[in-house]
């Protein structure tokens, strides 16, 4: 019997782990097709349009394996209202969305760590949006705050076979 194919968006604020999770996803399913949201490069302070503009390049990539027979999973900063709004999104046959969340103490000591500025630390506007979007849906949320990567990638594991 043939998978369905099935579209992935795993997102959440700079600092969550986004970027360190997706080899390992790789490893684990290794006939999805991963790709970090923002491999295609970002712009210093991006605007909205920059992060509108890209996640209508994925959800056109992701049409495109799905043709193909494969799977997509884009992790990255994505809105589940931004993505739904381009008419395009309609094409995929499933799109699933999770948000690993963190709490605010344990975010900033990880940017902290990595040098990032006090405004990137600070800013979470964005973020309490993201947030706001998953908790009026039945979308999952994991909360990473005091999970090992390896729990991570347990949760987003069964989170990717459940769907």
């Amino acid at each position: 019997m043939k998978e369905k194919v099935k579209t992935y968006f795993i997102t959440g604020a700079e600092g969550v782990g986004k970027s360190t999770i997706i080899p390992k996803l790789k490893l684990k399913f290794p006939k999805i097709k991963f790709y970090d949201f923002d491999e295609k490069g970002v712009p210093e302070n991006p605007p909205l349009q920059w992060r509108l503009d890209t996640t209508l390049f994925w959800i056109n990539q992701s049409i495109k394996n799905q043709e193909k027979g494969i799977s997509t999973c884009v992790v990255g900063l994505s809105f589940p209202e931004e993505i739904e709004s381009f008419r395009e999104s309609k094409k995929l046959s499933s799109i699933n969305y999770c948000l690993l969340d963190i709490n605010k103490l344990v975010r900033e000591k990880r940017l902290k760590s990595r040098g990032a500025s006090r405004e990137v630390i600070k800013d979470l506007g964005c973020f309490d949006e993201l947030k706001k979007q998953f908790k009026d849906s039945n979308n999952k949320i994991i909360d990473i705050s005091e999970l090992s990567i390896s729990k991570v990638l347990d949760n987003l594991t069964k989170f990717i076979e459940d769907k």
